[in-house]
């Protein structure tokens, strides 16, 4: 080979270094985004539906997986609120539904979102009495509900991007059965000091400010403690379980469409996206890095074994981001401690919606049947 020729593979080799890096690079970016999306604080609601107009006391609206669910379901526009019943009739583009009440503002055609069906505080929608604290978290003030009852006290831990009205609709019944309810927030939420990085660590630093609310309700005479968590606010539950100081007042838990393995919820997002199976791993390691905690510290269908207090799970069948097929997994490793509700037809955390006299039921009998701490 002479000098000439060297120079030549040299070159061809540097390109393809050069290239191969190039892909490396933009796979990095994309697994980035990927990882950034999953721990971005959101608040802005997410007008995902159209509403295509209001024919009298029904909504029209163009036909999707969610807006064909069963159900009653909160309709958001950008300057009103209302609530939707059950679907009466369908076809291949069009939805019709009956708008039950209409809260606040004007419904027009248009971008909607399907939102929570209460709106307001426990007084103005239920005229339940309340009263508002403001707990000292570490990363600021934790603005919570206290609707006051017996010595058991439920507290409930919202999902991703929720706020305290997440968890309006569950008051009634939970009032009716003589509970006390703590309903709490966490860093990042609406009124609440951002983390440092404001970022959401999926239940790795979080599991501590429901820790204060656990000590809040022991501190004003709580017996016994049932933790509520809905999808993301199931894994912190988890976790304030395996860690809080207090977990030995707590008698049971409900767990609703909850983040039982984030790998597994992570991978299955991935997967509905679109994403390479690659770029979603490298997203996993990325999420670590960013949170500071190893994701196998929240994967419960392997430490299901260290579970040690009776669980209610309700999970709708169809449920699209977090799979029902973790819940019946926990359900099949462990039951003599998990009792799984599945609800068909129900999308996440979406089961009340579905059937909210059920839920009820099979919360109360749950937390009747738990023994005293």
């Amino acid at each position: 080979m002479t000098a000439a020729d060297t120079r030549l593979v040299a070159r061809r080799l540097g390109a393809g270094t050069a290239s191969l890096l190039g892909l490396a690079g933009a796979a990095g970016g994309v697994a980035s985004l990927l990882a950034e999306r999953a721990v971005t604080v959101r608040r802005r609601p997410r007008y995902r539906h159209r509403l295509l107009h209001l024919d009298g006391d029904t909504a029209v609206l163009a036909r999707d997986q969610e807006t064909e669910r069963p159900g009653t379901y909160g309709l958001l526009a950008p300057a009103a609120h209302g609530v939707i019943g059950d679907v009466v009739d369908v076809d291949h583009a069009v939805v019709r539904r009956p708008l039950l009440r209409l809260d606040h503002g004007r419904l027009l055609p248009g971008r909607v979102a399907l939102d929570h069906v209460d709106i307001g505080d426990p007084r103005t929608a239920f005229g339940l009495d309340h009263e508002v604290v403001q707990l000292a978290g570490e990363c600021g003030p934790l603005p919570a509900w206290i609707v006051p009852g017996s010595d058991t006290w439920v507290i409930c831990c919202h999902g991703l991007g929720g706020s305290l009205q997440s968890s309006l609709s569950f008051l009634p019944f939970l009032h009716r059965s003589g509970h006390s309810v703590l309903v709490a927030s966490y860093r990042n939420d609406p009124g609440a000091g951002p983390s440092p990085d404001r970022r959401y660590h999926l239940g790795a630093d979080e599991w501590r400010d429901l820790d204060l609310a656990m000590a809040t309700a022991l501190a004003r005479g709580a017996r016994r403690l049932v933790l509520f968590g809905w999808s993301l606010g199931g894994a912190i539950a988890l976790q304030a379980l395996d860690r809080s100081r207090h977990a030995g007042a707590v008698a049971g838990v409900v767990l609703d469409s909850p983040v039982l393995c984030w790998r597994r919820v992570l991978r299955h997002v991935g997967r509905r996206s679109g994403a390479p199976a690659p770029l979603v791993e490298l997203a996993l390691r990325i999420i670590e890095r960013r949170i500071g905690a190893g994701l196998d510290a929240f994967d419960w269908l392997a430490r299901a074994g260290e579970l040690a207090v009776p669980i209610l799970d309700l999970h709708g069948l169809t449920d699209p981001t977090v799979p029902f097929a973790t819940s019946q997994a926990l359900a099949a490793s462990r039951p003599d401690l998990v009792r799984l509700v599945v609800v068909p037809g129900a999308g996440h955390v979406g089961s009340w919606n579905v059937d909210p006299d059920g839920y009820a039921r099979h919360l109360d009998r749950f937390v009747a049947s738990l023994d005293p701490c």
